[in-house]
């Protein structure tokens, strides 16, 4: 189970908040595979998975575009691949009807860690600056 703590804090509310979504997910998540229901549950995460992103990204995107952050093209590129993964894990459900839980876990606490704690937080000290001017 993943916890939110300041240390996933990119200290702007609504993003902090969005986050907060995505964990929340993930645990739900880790608690259908750890009880072996998850395939009951998977199109339900997906689907919230999809809407996230879609939300999230967007507000992040409109911001970088808003303050002409300097890493803007990197960063969308990582939301884009980010946005073919689960894609992908939704076509494979959607085909395969296979358990697919465990690996969308493992995928989702590797990019909680890898692009919050990384790509996120070399943003924080920009936008937090360029929201702070407005």
């Amino acid at each position: 189970m993943l916890e939110w703590s300041d240390e996933l804090s990119v200290g702007i509310k609504l993003i902090d908040k969005q986050h907060m979504i995505l964990i929340r997910a993930i645990n739900l998540l880790a608690m259908a595979v750890q009880r072996n229901t998850s395939k009951d549950l998977i199109g339900q995460i997906l689907e919230t998975l999809v809407d996230y992103t879609d939300t999230h990204f967007a507000y992040e995107e409109e911001l970088f575009d808003r303050f002409h952050y300097p890493e803007t093209e990197e960063h969308k590129a990582s939301h884009r691949a980010l946005l073919k993964k689960v894609i992908d894990f939704k076509t494979k459900w959607e085909t395969e009807h296979t358990e697919i839980g465990p690996e969308l876990l493992k995928f989702l606490v590797d990019w909680l860690r890898t692009h919050i704690l990384g790509s996120d937080k070399k943003y924080s000290s920009f936008l937090i600056k360029a929201l702070g001017n407005e």
